[in-house]
């Protein structure tokens, strides 16, 4: 069994029929509290069924279990956990919300749900998560941010300003966390020691179990909606909500844990019965190092396979970024590389060519970061010109001619492909995959994870030079046995 991640709680996957959630214990007694500011005893009975299901992205069906329980309406168990919160606890109707600071939809879906929390006071308490988008180059810096300020005690007043419309340019939240009076060299160095990374982490995998791929999306005690819906459309289950809450309290469900039982029986995870050689980014892959070009130590804790194509220009971009994740973390980090080149791409298998030349003469890292400088455009006559400023030894022939390592070029592609790599570049960080040249304090946040996830195994006595294997789930070699054909845990 593969160690977990940390932060990510031991779990069974569940298809499409799904594993539903084990049922917290049933309250029982009395009642003997009220919601904060709520008069359910005025509510009208609920309706017979949901006048507004919500959103079912998968074709989902209200389990037997939930049924049986008298529970109305498809529903997901969406833990809390730590996650901010605003409202009282024992609110009939929670609200969690997964939320980019960068998206302009989940701006106007904010305004939509501060009007609710007017019109409802002390009936809604608002749960968020973070759920940065890849693409919004400063969401993961700003979510970052956010929990530094949710551990100064203000985390709402940085949310509502983010969303008040200025914009989350650094200098923009660099504002917002003096005019808060929060503490900027704490905030400083949360964000150098990537301190609240996990916590970041951790909601994103809650919303990959919970297929969310979008934002905002939220759950109404575990019902779903997308987007950033009219105040009607929230409104309307909000309303059916108050609705069955009284019920419940009626039958002796304490207050605090309308929520509890409103979503135990929901679904905490689904998983498309897709195709298997697709990239799940919520998985580990057995990629093998091979004979492939490494920089850094093969003890290092955390190992970056890059399948990459010299001319393709993400992949520049890309590289810049994993520069600098090695300066960063110098011998902690190991970078691997394996070829990908490109239908369209005509440049780069003589390009691949031409550095596993310059690899078998120790120069591989010199020529790559060379003709990645060219931001993916050069020519024949430049790989010949690289070539020599590297200090290649010279052959009868161009060395992007050569075809003496297109075998383990051909190898790298296949194991690409059977892996699911559609696009460069395309990188896993301990098995982990990161598609696409995404922003440095990405791959921090999961470095940060992989690192805690490598230390334990070393408190475990894993030898150092063992680890990779044992994170990503490869089996000790054999004699003779090639990684390649290693399958999926």
């Amino acid at each position: 069994m593969l160690p977990p991640r940390p932060g990510r709680p031991e779990r069974l996957r569940f298809y499409v029929v799904a594993l539903l959630a084990l049922c917290v214990s049933a309250c029982a007694g009395p009642v003997t509290t009220e919601p904060s500011g709520a008069d359910l005893s005025r509510l009208p009975p609920p309706p017979p069924t949901c006048t507004n299901p919500g959103d079912d992205p998968v074709g989902l069906a209200i389990s037997e279990p939930q049924q049986a329980a008298g529970i109305p309406c498809l529903r997901y168990n969406v833990e809390i956990g730590d996650a901010p919160t605003r409202g009282p606890d024992d609110a009939p109707i929670t609200i969690v919300m997964f939320s980019d600071f960068e998206c302009p939809f989940c701006t106007r879906a904010m305004q939509t749900i501060q009007t609710l929390e007017t019109l409802h006071q002390g009936e809604i308490r608002l749960v968020y998560k973070s759920f940065p988008i890849a693409r919004h180059p400063q969401a993961m810096l700003a979510a970052l941010m956010a929990m530094s300020a949710a551990e100064q005690g203000a985390f709402w007043g940085f949310h509502d300003r983010i969303f008040s419309g200025d914009g989350i340019a650094t200098p923009t939240l660099i504002e917002h966390v003096n005019a808060l009076g929060m503490d900027m060299t704490r905030v400083a160095t949360d964000l150098d020691a990537m301190t609240h990374a996990v916590a970041v982490r951790r909601d994103l995998e809650q919303a990959s179990r919970l297929q969310v791929r979008s934002t905002p999306t939220f759950f109404i005690n575990g019902r779903r909606i997308s987007g950033a819906k009219p105040l009607s459309f929230f409104e309307t289950i909000v309303e059916e909500e108050r609705a069955f809450a009284s019920t419940w309290r009626a039958d002796g469900i304490p207050a605090d844990e309308l929520y509890a039982h409103a979503t135990k029986l929901g679904y905490e995870a689904i998983e498309y019965d897709q195709d298997p050689d697709v990239l799940d980014e919520d998985k580990t892959y057995p990629v093998p190092v091979e004979k492939s070009p490494t920089l850094g130590p093969a003890d290092a804790p955390v190992t970056i396979v890059v399948f990459g194509d010299f001319q393709c220009p993400f992949c520049a971009r890309g590289h810049e970024t994993l520069r600098a994740i090695k300066d960063r973390y110098a011998d902690q980090v190991r970078l691997v590389y394996k070829h990908f080149p490109l239908p369209g791409h005509p440049a780069a298998i003589p390009a691949a060519r031409a550095s596993m030349v310059a690899n078998a003469q120790g120069k591989f890292w010199p020529f790559h970061d060379e003709l990645y400088a060219t931001g993916a455009r050069f020519s024949p006559e430049d790989l010949q010109e690289i070539g020599a400023r590297v200090g290649l030894s010279e052959t009868t022939a161009p060395w992007s001619e050569s075809k003496e390592f297109d075998a383990q070029i051909k190898r790298d592609i296949e194991l690409g492909m059977t892996l699911g790599v559609t696009g460069t570049p395309t990188s896993f960080v301990n098995g982990r995959p990161v598609q696409g040249a995404q922003s440095e304090i990405m791959f921090r946040s999961i470095i940060t994870e992989e690192l805690a996830r490598a230390g334990d195994l070393r408190t475990q006595g894993i030898p150092a030079l063992e680890l990779y294997r044992v994170l990503v789930g490869l089996s000790a070699k054999s004699p003779g046995q090639d990684p390649v054909t290693q399958t999926k845990p």
